[in-house]
């Protein structure tokens, strides 16, 4: 909004400029994934969403999948006859014990979010379920890891005598930019114009980009100076503020140049 504001009081020549503000990123880029692609016209776009600094420009990104687990055990009572349940807690836990969580390589990680199960103490618990996510700039590696996880859990529910069922929704597709793909080289000399070190690199967030790049716009994410993210310590300098808006006026001088060019 401050680069738009700056464009008009300075009346600085551009080219059409297409603004979008997404709901429910977080979610799993819901807004980005259901917004009416009919009325997406630009030809390459810039997404501000990463932890970089001003001036870091994101070639690649990954792919997630959610996965969701209900395993259904047998109830019992816990103190007169446990023998008789079969906990889904263990299950569960055994199953996640089994599996490679965390960061497995440079470009995948996999991370179990939630667990909720059981009603009381003195029954054995019949119920649990689980969501969990698996990621990966590789859609080889992605896929893979999927289908791993999901069969740890069913392997694991089969060998306590448990059923478990899983769900996999792919959340959004990993994207991969060439370094002199134009959408990277017009952000890398904004950067320069901007008095900024033009950074690249991958990322492991998702964002909007995975899904304009998706839908056949060349789109590449800005790092905007966001640290701890995801904590309570969640902050930004008020100077990459104004270097993030600086940025974003250079972008459009710089496409402006290409378009007159």
């Amino acid at each position: 909004m401050e680069a738009l504001r700056t464009i008009q009081e300075q009346n600085i020549p551009h080219g059409d400029i297409q603004i979008i503000f997404n709901v429910a990123e977080e979610g799993g880029l819901h807004g980005s994934k259901n917004l009416d692609k009919t009325l997406l016209k630009a030809d390459l776009g810039f997404v501000l969403d990463c932890g970089g600094g001003p001036g870091e420009i994101i070639l690649a990104a990954p792919g997630q999948d959610r996965i969701n687990v209900t395993v259904k055990g047998r109830a019992s009572h816990a103190g007169a006859f446990p023998e008789g349940g079969i906990s889904a807690i263990v299950v569960a836990a055994k199953a996640i014990a089994k599996m490679p969580l965390g960061r497995i390589d440079d470009e995948t990680t996999c991370n179990i979010g939630t667990i909720q199960g059981g009603l009381a103490t003195n029954i054995v618990a019949e119920r649990v379920e689980i969501t969990c996510e698996s990621r990966s700039r590789d859609i080889g590696k992605l896929e893979s890891l999927t289908v791993q996880m999901c069969e740890t859990f069913k392997h694991s529910a089969e060998e306590m005598g448990a059923v478990a069922e899983t769900e996999v929704i792919r959340l959004y597709d990993p994207y991969t930019l060439a370094e002199d793909s134009q959408v990277v080289v017009l952000a890398g000399q904004a950067a320069k114009s901007a008095g900024l070190k033009a950074i690249f690199g991958e990322t492991g967030g998702g964002s909007d980009a995975n899904n304009y790049n998706r839908y056949g716009i060349p789109c590449t994410v800005l790092g905007i100076g966001m640290q701890k993210s995801h904590t309570t310590e969640e902050c930004i300098k008020e100077e990459h503020l104004y270097q993030t808006a600086n940025l974003v006026v250079e972008i459009v001088k710089a496409v402006a140049r290409v378009q007159k060019g």
